[in-house]
């Protein structure tokens, strides 16, 4: 005989008090933002939500989609840099939640998943909706913890405080993922009278208990190579900086610390849209892979070469540097985990402002580059640089059609400054890489999610941003928008402003720069690029989203005016073709190439 349910009814309110307390400790460690997903097991603690939205400063996002709710909530992390919660009921609700925790997990961002789960009584006997759910997110996570098996009644305040604590820490000290599974037992919902005493201040006795503690996890700390990895700033290098994947906190001294080196060094920078380097100076390279393509114009021959975070969405630059036989260093944001797959550099995980003070304190540099051979390397990079600009400005005119890469170079220029853009992974991220002369540089805050390189959750991530950060763009191809059409339902839950420019090529364009387009069986559209015969206009307005249509530039410079005076998501559709695309994308490279050779040959 297994043992009988524990039916009281003061569980019920020990439970809601537990979960008011709880989501309150969060609050004081400075969570803001709580996503919750619907479900019954996770009553306690959606009553704690909306009673802690309604009477104190916490925002709340409610949503019936677990896996876009996760999404949305992995948008609010990037944009705030803090750790935020979504709440979901038990079973295949849990399973919903890998996606975004994978990209959490790869991208470095803090986010809490908090699971209602069944008692201990109820595992592993056959109850219905219980499941192995504290293991679904075990491999991505910084940390699984669990409540008292035997229901979150059994927290005492010194077992709640020390896990909440550890949980939040474990979260943001090397951002990412972290997930809290919370049995509760039976009764899940308090009478209303119950309810009211809970939020009058009614405190259960065995709450004041003292127990045993809970042994806090602690993170590894960063392991330092016993031989220090050291560049010579005065001898020539390159900068390549890749996505930002530090703590939104250090991100101001990291940008300092950037151009600190980029004055001392006068070595040239590649950085990636995603670094957000925010750099301003000559060593910025705007069109870094055409000039790798066209042959570069500094000697290679102990050229060193200082890596900040991941590798760029560049396959170019990857061939080019598995070349460069002299020391390359890899420096990440306390991640200790490989990041280099050339399996070639010197990975130092202490951060690049660790690592410039301490290159200092070892040398004593002067602060300001010296070296006239430096100067000319550089001057060469940026004549370069800026003959292929001049190229570009002469080939994507406003009035011809608009093509993938004439999107990627004009719409910075058409977009104001101050306003951030997301890049969906596939292929905007890599022609805004090639096409956009962006680089990073400058005062515009670029997001993406190159963690995994997923499609999943775009939409939705973008919403996500745009709650924190006011009005947004994001630019997405038309699978990627289809793959999380569910994330138009945060546009009715609170006000927002996000302009969606949608790239519909008809299926997954991407395909046809990977492949060549050939195959010995099988239908290559049907295998690869999928296409999706949907009406997007049509579809966004059954979701109450004004949309249009835009033909060519003047109409999308028309469309942009129109959107940026609405306070409402609007969705802009351009169709392209994604086959001439990736064909105008090989011919821009050979023409560019001979032309930058050409240009070479007739000024020596």
């Amino acid at each position: 005989m297994g043992s009988a349910t524990p039916f009281s009814l003061s569980l019920a309110r020990t439970n809601l008090f537990i979960a008011i307390k709880l989501l309150n400790a969060f609050q004081s460690y400075g969570m803001e933002n709580l996503v919750l997903c619907s479900g019954s097991r996770s009553g306690p603690l959606a009553i704690a939500a909306g009673g802690l939205a309604e009477s104190f400063d916490l925002k709340l996002y409610t949503a019936v989609d677990e896996r876009s709710a996760s999404f949305m909530a992995l948008g609010l992390s990037a944009a705030t840099g803090k750790g935020v919660i979504v709440i979901t009921t038990s079973g295949s609700a849990v399973g919903n939640l890998l996606p975004a925790a994978i990209e959490a997990d790869r991208s470095c961002h803090p986010i809490i998943f908090i699971t209602a789960d069944r008692p201990e009584r109820l595992k592993n006997c056959g109850a219905n909706q219980s499941v192995n759910q504290e293991e679904f997110l075990l491999a991505v996570s910084r940390s699984v913890k669990s409540g008292p098996t035997l229901g979150i009644h059994k927290f005492t305040s010194q077992t709640l405080n020390e896990l909440t604590s550890n949980v939040w820490a474990l979260a943001h000290d090397f951002p990412g993922p972290v997930h809290l599974n919370l049995p509760i037992e039976e009764p899940l919902l308090a009478s209303f009278e119950d309810q009211k005493s809970v939020w009058d201040g009614w405190v259960p006795d065995s709450f004041n208990y003292t127990q045993c503690s809970i042994t806090a996890s602690k993170l590894k700390e960063p392991q330092i190579n016993s031989n220090f990895p050291q560049l010579d700033p005065y001898k020539p290098g390159i900068l390549i900086i890749g996505p930002w994947r530090g703590a939104l906190k250090d991100l101001n001294d990291f940008q300092e610390t950037v151009k600190l080196w980029s004055e001392l060094t006068g070595w040239p920078v590649f950085a990636d849209p995603l670094s957000l380097a925010a750099l301003n100076s000559d060593s910025c390279i705007k069109y870094w892979e055409h000039i790798l393509s066209s042959g570069i114009s500094i000697q290679e021959k102990n050229l060193q070469i200082l890596r900040l975070g991941p590798m760029p969405s560049s396959r170019i630059l990857e061939n080019w540097l598995k070349n460069i036989s002299s020391l390359q260093v890899l420096i990440t944001e306390g991640d200790t985990r490989p990041l280099d797959p050339l399996k070639i550099a010197f990975q130092y995980s202490r951060g690049f402002v660790s690592w410039y003070k301490e290159l200092l304190r070892i040398n004593k540099f002067k602060t300001k580059m010296q070296s006239k051979l430096l100067t000319s390397s550089l001057k060469a990079i940026n004549k370069d640089d800026q003959i292929i600009a001049n190229w570009l400005g002469e080939e994507f005119l406003l009035d011809d059609d608009i093509t993938e890469p004439s999107l990627a170079y004009w719409l910075p220029k058409l977009l104001p400054e101050e306003i951030p853009i997301m890049l969906s992974a596939s292929s905007p991220i890599r022609d805004w890489i090639t096409f956009s002369g962006c680089g990073g540089y400058g005062p515009r805050f670029f997001y993406g999610f190159r963690g995994a390189s997923g499609i999943d959750g775009t939409l939705s991530l973008a919403m996500g941003l745009s709650f924190a950060k006011g009005r947004m763009i994001l630019i997405t191809g038309d699978l990627a928008l289809l793959h999380d059409i569910n994330g138009w339902l945060f546009s009715q839950i609170k006000p927002l402003s996000l302009i969606i420019i949608l790239i519909d090529n008809c299926g997954g364009g991407i395909f046809k720069q990977i492949h060549n387009n050939q195959i010995y069986k099988g239908d290559f559209n049907e295998l690869f690029i999928m296409p999706q015969h949907v009406n997007h206009l049509e579809l966004a307005s059954a979701y109450k989203i004004t949309s249009r249509q835009v033909k060519n530039f003047n109409e999308l410079k028309l469309a942009l005016d129109w959107s940026l005076n609405l306070s409402e998501p609007v969705l802009l559709r351009v169709t392209t073709n994604s086959s001439s695309d990736s064909s105008l994308r090989k011919d821009i490279s050979y023409r560019l190439k001979e032309y930058v050779n050409e240009s070479k040959k007739n000024s020596t």
